[in-house]
């Protein structure tokens, strides 16, 4: 089913990426103008919303421990996809448990761990 240009899912990403098709940024004064009020709104609702990603992303490298050191990434000796994948395993599990700051922020509760697990 092909979706019209104006529903087509889009991901926004960071200025750091490569803006592609697919992949839209933070509006800009590239013009040398004022940005539109709508422009500014739009940027902040999305940036709020990126940092509660990178909030999941913290997570797991926080509990992951030894995966927030750079000093461990021995990449071609070590199996680093894998070890990161168990970490967010675990981050979920824990989560499952205890909740989330990401949870709060999108008044989201997670699901039981009998759910999760039967779903992954």
């Amino acid at each position: 089913m092909q979706l019209p240009n104006s529903e087509q899912p889009l991901v926004y990403g960071n200025p750091v990426y490569f803006l592609g098709p697919g992949v839209i940024g933070a509006d800009c004064n590239l013009q040398n103008r004022d940005m539109m009020a709508d422009e500014c709104h739009f940027n902040k609702h999305m940036s709020r919303q990126r940092i509660s990603v990178e909030w999941g992303f913290g997570k797991v490298l926080m509990q992951g421990g030894f995966m927030g050191h750079r000093l461990n990434f021995k990449v071609s000796l070590l199996p680093i996809g894998a070890y990161y994948a168990i970490c967010i395993l675990l981050s979920n599990v824990h989560t499952c448990y205890w909740g989330s700051a990401m949870g709060v922020r999108f008044n989201c509760n997670p699901p039981s761990i009998y759910k999760y697990l039967h779903f992954i």
